[in-house]
């Protein structure tokens, strides 16, 4: 919520940024509420385009970065070791197997 009322207006972030709309939050917040019990709760930011971003971080060479668009799609980019993960996955209502096979093995202690 403290995200998307600081990033709600155009030019949020002094420049040009696009304004997050309530349709990306409402579809960011289903998203949240998909997530599975055990799967621990991202770091949640705003992009300059408008969208929500979820990211996923254990050190620099293990995050995964989810973005929401108003659309409901989830962009994703994930760095696991030396193995790099990308791609586009529509949300309805779950959170797609894909990315929350890259949130476990991104958390995996």
């Amino acid at each position: 919520i403290e995200v998307f009322a600081d990033a709600c207006n155009e030019g949020w972030d002094g420049y040009d940024a696009a304004p997050v709309t309530p349709e990306t939050y409402m579809n960011a917040y289903e998203v949240v509420e998909s997530l599975p019990r055990g799967i621990p709760v991202p770091a949640v930011g705003a992009e300059p385009d408008g969208q929500l971003t979820f990211e996923w971080y254990s050190n620099p060479r293990r995050l995964l970065s989810v973005s929401v668009t108003p659309d409901g799609d989830l962009h994703y980019a994930a760095l696991i070791g030396g193995s790099k993960a990308f791609g586009t996955e529509p949300f309805f209502g779950t959170m797609p197997r894909r990315i929350l096979e890259l949130v476990q093995r991104v958390t995996r202690r």
